[in-house]
């Protein structure tokens, strides 16, 4: 009777986490991101020409602004393109389907982890972690680094269970393995991961007695990681490590304060936010408030019972999490340390654990009921009423309406300032679905032959109708075009000292100007006179 219950609670758990992360996906976040941008527009060019927007053949890593990221994202997406279209949807199903798994990963690590007395915590933990604003947030992103740390986290929960049954480690190897072709936090987390339990768990059975698996889990790394061994010999590996580079030249203190700095109740239970207001909610911290008191109730457990093998994992876990995070050079960088979310929410909930073993069921559940609904009513005026408002321009917004405008007007010449923003390319090829055949011929056979080398980035490009580059005043309002940009890029003054008509403006949904086309004068700016 009790696991039926448990199987229909945890069913209705998953229901809901499907309702979170899928409800309106589309349309909240209020606009594409550059970055799921390049992800849609990429796996639509692998799609139609099996190469990437500068006509790489199937690359092993994608060269987007610079930044070679993993690869296995663009080519998991690239058939829900086919389904649905190059949409937001499409971009986003995968970190939203993967963070359902999530669910069932903390049921099942709070199931096994004998410490854990209370047969309900698996229950409770499931249902935190899919209420977690950080799991709600992460799920309904477009791009790599949700699924990237779900992945890890079930390579996490089946090498566990591999220390009972040894079969399943090779199944555990492999998904680290493919984990590091996900995102760039798995590439640097997984060796050093792996290198530590090595350490921790040398005695346990799946190392000590059974060689024949350690050989084939060896072997499994090896053919696997074919291509990466493959990237190490080139400029593309490294181009994520500058920062890293730069910080072996801190004191070794340095560094360990900085990975405190995301253990820290300010950072995980305040309103602190991200360097970058795109990677949260407005006034919503990582984890909820409440939750402080059955962390540190958590992390006493993790003392008390530090021999017992399950801590030793969990402590693992916990504290590699943030090491790529640490190393990434921001005071926060929180989509680097997405793989700390599991551990904690499973420390969390051994402090309610505790808990619940020492106040009445009469008293405790009616407490804990109150609270999730709390926090749920927070996270929904946080994320699905505040953000799409509030958030609208660090989302990019605006660039959709462009292309609409720049599609129903291909008589006309636009030139779109990029003077601050780099990835302004890409929100309009994605939006107006530009011909990638016809974008990857502006890319050399000499520039693809150098592909993986690094080659400086070029945020400027000329297709179709469209011109993006940094405004040139001394030519451009000499020209019959219709200048585009932000408020900082183009002022009041500018426009009347340039003879600029504004054509448009387009407003978030605040009501802010975010973006605003002028159309230039070019006779009235010979002649010097505007009016």
């Amino acid at each position: 009777m009790k696991n039926k219950l448990s199987i229909l609670l945890l069913s209705l758990i998953v229901l809901l986490g499907a309702f979170l992360y899928f409800y309106k996906i589309s349309s909240i976040p209020s606009s594409v991101y550059d970055d799921e941008a390049t992800i849609g527009y990429n796996a639509y060019s692998i799609l139609t020409t099996f190469k990437d927007e500068y006509g790489k053949f199937l690359p092993i890593a994608f060269r987007f602004f610079g930044a070679y990221t993993p690869p296995l994202y663009v080519y998991l997406t690239t058939p829900l393109v086919k389904l649905f279209g190059v949409t937001a949807f499409s971009i986003r199903f995968l970190s939203a389907i993967s963070t359902i798994f999530g669910i069932l990963i903390v049921y099942f690590f709070i199931n096994d982890f004998k410490v854990f007395k209370n047969q309900s915590t698996k229950i409770i933990g499931s249902l935190l972690f899919t209420i977690l604003p950080w799991t709600v947030f992460n799920a309904r992103l477009g791009y790599e680094v949700t699924l990237g740390y779900i992945v890890f986290a079930a390579a996490s929960l089946f090498l566990w269970r591999s220390i009972k049954n040894q079969k399943i480690s090779l199944l555990a190897i492999f998904l680290f393995s493919i984990s590091t072709y996900i995102a760039h936090t798995e590439r640097y987390l997984v060796p050093i991961f792996l290198f530590v339990f090595l350490v921790i768990f040398r005695k346990s059975i799946f190392i000590k007695k059974n060689k024949t698996n350690l050989w084939l889990s060896l072997l499994i790394i090896i053919v696997t990681q074919v291509p990466n061994l493959f990237l190490v010999t080139t400029k593309a590996f490294w181009v994520k490590n500058s920062s890293i580079n730069n910080h072996l030249s801190i004191l070794f203190s340095d560094l360990i304060s900085q990975i405190l700095i995301y253990f820290s109740p300010k950072t995980l239970f305040g309103v602190t936010p991200d360097i970058n207001l795109q990677h949260s909610i407005p006034n919503q911290s990582f984890f909820y408030s409440w939750m402080v008191i059955p962390y540190f109730i958590g992390l006493y457990q993790l003392y008390k019972n530090f021999k017992k093998p399950e801590i030793k994992y969990l402590l693992i876990l916990f504290l590699t999490a943030p090491i790529p995070g640490s190393l990434s050079g921001h005071f926060i960088s929180v989509q680097r340390v997405l793989t700390l979310t599991i551990p904690m929410i499973l420390i969390i909930s051994l402090g309610i654990d505790f808990i619940s073993q020492k106040i009445r069921s009469i008293v405790f559940v009616p407490i804990l009921t109150l609270l999730i609904s709390f926090s749920l009513i927070l996270l929904w005026r946080g994320y699905f009423i505040f953000l799409p408002q509030e958030r609208a321009t660090w989302w990019s917004y605006g660039y959709g309406q462009l292309s609409q405008i720049i599609t129903q007007n291909q008589d006309k010449k636009f030139i779109i300032d990029n003077g601050r923003t780099g990835s302004i390319y890409m929100l309009i090829l994605y939006y107006t679905k530009h011909s990638p055949q016809s974008l990857q011929t502006q890319f050399s056979p000499e520039f693809i032959k150098n592909y993986y080398s690094n080659p400086s980035f070029n945020p400027n490009y000329n297709f179709g109708n469209i011109e993006i580059r940094p405004i040139s005043w001394e030519h451009d309002a000499l020209q019959n075009v219709i200048i585009v940009g932000d408020p900082l890029a183009i002022s009041d003054k500018q426009a009347n000292e340039h003879c600029l008509t504004k054509e448009f403006e387009i407003k978030d949904p605040i009501g802010k100007i975010v973006l605003t086309g002028y159309q230039t004068n070019p006779q009235k700016k010979i002649s010097g006179v505007c009016k």
